[in-house]
């Protein structure tokens, strides 16, 4: 089933794979989501962030402080104190997307989607 996503607010992280990124409300249809994928995936169930990357990097923190700030005022405008959104501030999810993402490739060229399924 189709499900909406709702973004929070950006913030950084303090790895490569969560350099910035977009928190995403903990709502249920998203929750069950990762859920399934952990069983899925005979993944033992642990804590879910959901979120959307915006940047993959090593960079110091300074970097990172200034990524983020691009980032508001990129997605969100001028002196925006996230009363100003994005045109909309999420979406709804009509497909979830597999990948095979090699860790230890850091330049992402070896990404590869492996499916798609739409959610009806």
């Amino acid at each position: 089933m189709k499900f909406r996503i709702n973004f929070l607010n950006v913030v950084q992280g303090s790895s490569f794979h969560k350099c910035v990124y977009i928190l995403v409300a903990k709502e249920q249809a998203i929750m069950a989501a990762g859920a399934a994928a952990q069983q899925a995936f005979g993944k033992a169930p642990a804590d879910y962030m959901p979120h959307l990357s915006l940047l993959y990097a090593d960079v110091d923190d300074t970097a990172r402080t200034a990524s983020q700030q691009a980032a508001v005022q990129r997605l969100y405008g001028e002196g925006s104190d996230y009363k100003t959104l994005l045109t909309d501030n999420g979406f709804v999810a009509e497909a979830i997307s597999l990948w095979y993402t090699p860790v230890e490739d850091r330049s992402l060229a070896s990404w590869k989607q492996v499916a798609e399924c739409p959610l009806s």
